[in-house]
């Protein structure tokens, strides 16, 4: 299809309904695509999703979105300003979209429903493009997301490059967890072509990454997800509870709670052990997102400023455990290494992290900052900021 013929199509099919938009995706993917979709336009995109394009190839088996770390090439065509942001979500439908993407230089498109999440970036954050949640349908076969039922889509929020850079810094907290312990969520970082419907000739290109759904984490440990009013920390393995704890400090976030499940998922394994995973670090300090407030109850003002919130347990090995930071140091620091991140923004997470290693490298700054700041019995731990 010609250049001229697409922007034909585009000025011509402004206004168009969405099977012409399905039709137009396809074309400028792959020519046989164009047979499954227009076979498919009697229904609508919420019941009914096209075919995805067949490639042939000797691989049987098609690996996860996540099982990759370089960015996932996606361009997401939808009517954008038609997402539903009521926070209560009542009689609040999800908005039809189509997913296109290139994987292994395979260029695959997939029919998707989005939602908006998080009430914070959906009403008080002043979004533009709030996060989102993205269900899949059945057309996922041969597809990075094969099987996915929905992903977490975290997006840049606002426009100005600075938020882009948020997003690249929040994901590569997700990276840190995954060096630090498997018991961790995947996170896959995209550069998303945004297409709204209004101007698909002019999209939004912003970096923006996918989360791994709760579901899969559970199954890949062999556990499952449960979700108690309050979580009894006495019933989490020490080491694997102060793993989570350090690294919040590590990172600056004060923004969870394990008690009360606040940023955190809980899964348990067939011997009744449970492990607290972290997610969601927009508050914390080394994102140091200008929309980031710290909870009035907590003894600290800016974002930047570490606390260390942990509990008090008896059986936690310290030594042990600053050990296996300092040991995945050099790991860490180069994942700060990642294109995607700005100079400064680099230097700046260079910076913070190294403040970090400094304290567990003093006897008496991790003694004094960590090890005698836990919390004790009896001490609440607060809710979190949002």
């Amino acid at each position: 299809m010609s250049t001229e013929f697409v922007k034909k199509l585009v000025r011509r099919g402004r206004y168009a309904p969405q099977w012409f938009w399905e039709i137009m995706i396809a074309a400028t993917l792959t020519p046989p695509l164009l047979h499954a979709i227009a076979s498919s336009l009697g229904a609508s995109p919420a019941s009914a999703a096209p075919a995805v394009a067949a490639v042939p190839g000797p691989a049987a088996h098609v690996a996860s979105v996540f099982d990759r770390d370089e960015p996932l090439d996606v361009d997401l065509y939808a009517d954008l300003k038609g997402l539903c942001r009521d926070p209560e979500r009542k009689l609040c439908p999800d908005l039809p979209a189509t997913l296109a993407f290139s994987e292994h230089g395979v260029q695959q498109s997939v029919q998707v429903l989005l939602r908006v999440r998080g009430r914070f970036r959906t009403t008080t954050g002043g979004c533009d493009l709030p996060a989102l949640f993205v269900f899949f349908g059945p057309d996922t076969a041969g597809t990075p997301f094969a099987g996915e039922k929905m992903l977490p889509l975290t997006t840049h929020c606002r426009k100005p490059t600075q938020y882009e850079q948020y997003v690249v810094k929040e994901y590569l907290a997700y990276r840190i967890y995954n060096t630090l312990t498997d018991k961790s969520l995947r996170a896959r970082l995209a550069r998303v072509s945004y297409r709204d419907a209004s101007s698909p000739s002019r999209p939004l290109v912003r970096y923006a990454f996918f989360t791994e759904h709760f579901d899969s984490l559970a199954r890949r440990a062999d556990a499952t997800v449960i979700k108690p009013e309050q979580f009894d920390l006495a019933e989490a393995d020490a080491m694997e509870l102060a793993t989570m704890d350090l690294f919040e400090y590590m990172i600056g976030n004060t923004d969870w709670s394990a008690v009360f499940r606040h940023n955190v998922v809980l899964i348990r394994d067939g011997r009744a052990r449970t492990t607290a995973v972290p997610y969601d670090f927009d508050f914390s300090g080394l994102v140091d997102a200008e929309y980031a407030a710290v909870a009035p109850q907590l003894p600290i003002r800016y974002v930047t400023q570490r606390l260390f919130r942990g509990a008090c347990r008896p059986d936690t090995d310290w030594e042990s455990l600053f050990a296996a930071f300092a040991a995945k140091r050099d790991a860490v620091l180069a994942l700060l290494d990642e294109p995607e991140l700005e100079r400064g923004t680099r230097e700046k997470a260079t910076r913070y992290l190294t403040g970090f290693y400094d304290v567990i490298s003093s006897p008496e700054r991790r003694e004094r900052e960590i090890v005698g700041a836990c919390r004790r019995p009896g001490r609440a731990p607060a809710e979190g900021t949002r």
